[in-house]
């Protein structure tokens, strides 16, 4: 054969083989940008990697020349993620015959259990029968899946799901890196309060200690920001840091973490648009000085309308709070947060009925009823009516936009032949730009009604009925149970269920802002 169709057969093996590992690592929603108010500090620095101690197989894969196109000289997680590279732990993407990493991009469950199970030297499983619903042995990484649940690294969901494609949070994380490689626990620790937003009762308190004083995270300004997305880049990092001491980050064995959260902070918002515009004061018409991207967790110092003035990473700047999911910094986290309650029909338009029973007293009651507990958790109540009124579907949604409103419940009764039952709760992803924060909103609301109330569960329904479609915050219309089915009547009209009704749809929102 000769040199040059040598070198050409090598050129199509090597194209062949990176177009593969495209498929193994699949695409993850959406792509971070780099503005400064993006930067976390643990991901940033640089490495106290020294090239001399390092590892020959570190040695061969990281040089001066670039191995992804999108991973340039001056990266900041290069030398980790070539690392890695490096021992065949990541692959990259070829497109268009660049091989690129993507590193901004949110890492998925699904990426994360092949690097860790790769990480520890590990075969992914043949998998014949799924473990989780979502995840049938033809999905790309369901051996991977299945090994690294095999392992007690990764655990489903309560519903029967994995969730592969859902992105990673930083606690997550932190649990998976510290059980994959069996970080030993820190010396002296106790209950010392590490990163001011985690307290030593936070579920993933015990992990992120572990990753703290083993330098593999620390934080930014004293936060872990436990519910931020972890990237690629970042992933791989912790990664590389886990596996090979000299990537890891010098640990202060007093840190400052204590110290109480700044008192001007009134809340933290998590970015729910996949790219948020930071801007230099509260209109749209200001200078964009950076970008946010989804899932973001950012320190809320007030809130003017529309408008709120946040802290990232010693910066401020000013974002459009209707993409951002506002929580309350201390207490109950519906604590200030305006939420609108909408009864359903009203005056002269009773709804559906049974007898001379009307679906506009039903819904009104339980409405009220949900004010009171939402008022009582320290929430501001909004309702579209509070009294047998009639309002358009225009008019309700107005009230919201015009209190600025964060959250919009409209309260309903369904009716169809004796025999249908049960309760159902829809949101909108045709316009409603918080359609998946409305989704999220949608499930727990309908899970706490079925278990509480003992109702069927219809599931929740994407589908565009005006109020939730016409709202940009996140919006539900929930169906209560049918007034035309006999046990479902019983429940609809009695005080007693009214109130569990009630207190399920402000479990449902409580859920939601936790999450």
């Amino acid at each position: 054969m000769q040199p040059l169709r040598l070198l050409l057969l090598l050129c199509l093996l090597m194209f062949f083989g990176y177009s593969s590992a495209t498929y193994a690592e699949t695409n993850s929603s959406a792509a971070s940008s780099q503005g400064d108010l993006q930067k976390i500090q643990d991901f940033h620095q640089p490495s106290p990697f020294n090239a001399e101690s390092a590892s020959a197989s570190f040695s061969a894969a990281s040089t001066a020349k670039t191995i992804f196109a999108d991973v340039p000289a001056d990266h900041w997680a290069k030398k980790e993620i070539e690392f890695l590279y490096g021992r065949a732990i990541i692959q990259g993407y070829n497109e268009n015959g660049v091989l690129r990493f993507h590193p901004n991009e949110n890492v998925t469950r699904a990426q994360a259990a092949k690097m860790i199970v790769k990480a520890l030297g590990q075969s992914e499983k043949t998998v014949t029968r799924a473990r989780f619903k979502d995840v049938p042995p033809s999905h790309w990484a369901a051996g991977w899946i299945e090994r690294a649940v095999e392992k007690g690294i990764f655990q489903g969901y309560p519903d029967g799901t994995f969730q592969p494609d859902a992105p990673l949070k930083r606690s997550q994380m932190s649990k998976i890196i510290a059980l994959a490689f069996n970080l030993p626990e820190p010396g002296n620790v106790g209950n010392k309060q590490i990163f001011r937003d985690i307290s030593p009762s936070y579920w993933a308190y015990p992990y992120i200690v572990k990753l703290y004083y083993h330098g593999i995270s620390n934080g930014s300004e004293n936060q872990f920001m436990p519910e931020s997305y972890t990237s690629r880049a970042q992933f791989s990092a912790f990664v590389a840091r886990a596996l090979n001491k000299d990537f890891r980050l010098p640990v202060n064995s007093s840190p400052v973490n204590s110290s109480p959260v700044n008192s001007s902070v009134i809340a933290t918002g998590k970015v729910t648009a996949d790219t948020l515009n930071v801007r230099s004061s509260g209109s749209a018409s200001a200078s964009v000085i950076g970008q946010l991207s989804y899932g973001t967790v950012v320190n809320v110092l007030e809130i003017n309308g529309y408008w709120a003035k946040i802290s990232y990473n010693g910066k401020t700047g000013y974002v459009h709070k209707t993409y951002l999911k506002l929580k309350n910094v201390n207490g109950n986290p519906v604590q200030g947060r305006i939420i609108v309650i909408d009864a359903g029909h009203g005056g002269t338009d009773p709804g559906t009925m049974n007898g001379k029973t009307y679906e506009k007293n039903i819904v009104l009651s339980v409405a009220q009823k949900v004010k009171q507990k939402l008022a009582s958790a320290g929430a501001k109540v909004i309702m579209t009516r509070e009294s047998d009124v009639y309002k358009t579907l225009e008019e309700r949604v107005q009230i919201a936009k015009n209190n600025y409103a964060e959250l919009f419940v409209s309260i309903h009764v369904n009716s169809a032949s004796p025999s249908a039952s049960g309760t159902e709760t829809y949101y909108d992803t045709s316009k409603n730009p918080n359609g998946y924060e409305s989704y999220l909103l949608a499930k727990a609301i309908q899970q706490q009604i079925v278990n509480n109330a003992g109702m069927k569960d219809r599931g929740v329904k994407d589908y565009g009925f005006y109020v939730v479609r016409n709202n940009n915050v996140p919006s539900v219309l929930v169906e209560l149970g049918f007034i035309t089915n006999s046990s479902d009547y019983q429940k609809l009209t009695s005080d007693h269920y009214q109130n569990i009704f009630a207190q399920s749809i402000y479990n449902g929102i409580v859920q939601y802002y936790s999450q």
